[in-house]
């Protein structure tokens, strides 16, 4: 659970650039394919680790965070959705 954590943790720097390269897009890509996996472990820790890594991204790609919450919302926990969604318009 804490390396899965981690990995999310130590990666939210791909959420930050505002002009990303396409490399770096192919990380974000894959960060979130991660994130879809993990949005089905209940643990709090991983729920909140995905959460905070789009609420991040969400401040920079809002339209790729409403995509991902319209794919994996639902399996979200209540608490992780409402951090996913801070910043996107409402």
């Amino acid at each position: 659970m804490w390396t899965r954590r981690a990995a999310l943790v130590s990666t939210l720097g791909w959420t930050k650039q505002r002009h990303p390269k396409p490399a770096d897009l192919r990380h974000r890509e894959r960060i979130l394919r991660w994130a879809a996996d993990y949005v089905d472990d209940t643990d709090w820790f991983i729920q909140k680790a995905v959460a905070w890594w789009l609420r991040d991204l969400s401040k920079r790609d809002p339209k790729r965070v409403q995509q991902f919450m319209q794919d994996h919302g639902a399996r979200m926990k209540a608490f992780a959705r409402k951090e996913a969604r801070k910043y996107l318009p409402v």
